[in-house]
């Protein structure tokens, strides 16, 4: 009797030993695969947010290089290496704006006629966590705000993400002198764009971007 207690005493602790690991092995695998489907969440989040903002970078930057763009300049005394003093020179599209905080203003020549038209004007603005475009459609003004002479278009998602900042820095190169040191020059320019995003839902998963683009037009200048 006392060898069957003994041997049925061993059966019990043995299955409580066995429990206690499989609990313990269990527990840990359960911990494995909820810290694998957190990160593997997170990183699904991180790069929906990435194609978001890779994106609008994209379309912005590839806009911004056309800025001043004119399909028919025109110049006092014909060809470029003729200008000289007292020859005039006006460019409509020459002009970039960049002085508001999170917002660009610029034109170019889309249609190629030669003339700033009213659907040839441009650009982008950063509004209430959005980043906005101009579609010129309807507008009667050009400056960056939002009132009902503007005409702007949500270019970024509302409902999934937040851009917390967007700038435009404009450098512009030393001249460049057809002849010497004086007269007729070009500057070469350049954007840098800084766009700043988050996830609307967790504002934990969030990235910067930057990127410097050359505006492909030159800036000139008669002196």
């Amino acid at each position: 009797m006392l060898t069957r207690a003994r041997q049925s005493g061993m059966t019990l602790i043995e299955v409580l030993v066995a429990s206690a690991i499989g609990l313990f092995l269990l527990l840990g695998l359960t911990t494995f695969m909820t810290n694998n489907l957190t990160s593997n969440a997170n990183l699904q989040k991180a790069a929906a947010l990435n194609q978001e903002l890779r994106a609008i970078m994209s379309l912005v930057s590839r806009d911004v290089r056309r800025a001043g763009y004119w399909a028919s300049p025109s110049y006092a005394s014909g060809a470029l290496s003729g200008i000289g003093a007292g020859n005039t020179y006006s460019n409509p599209f020459s002009t970039i704006n960049t002085a508001t905080a999170g917002c660009i203003l610029y034109s170019y020549d889309r249609n190629g006629n030669g003339v700033l038209d009213s659907t040839e004007k441009f650009g982008f603005l950063l509004d209430s966590g959005v980043v906005q475009m101009r579609t010129n459609v309807g507008a009667t003004a050009f400056d960056c705000t939002t009132d009902s002479g503007n005409a702007w278009g949500e270019l970024s998602d509302s409902k999934n993400t937040r851009i917390t900042a967007l700038s435009f820095t404009e450098t512009d190169s030393s001249p460049i002198y057809l002849s010497g040191t004086a007269g007729p020059n070009i500057k070469v320019r350049r954007i840098t764009i800084t766009l700043t995003g988050q996830l609307k839902n967790d504002a934990t998963v969030s990235q910067t971007l930057t990127e410097t683009v050359r505006v492909e037009n030159d800036l000139y200048s008669p002196t």
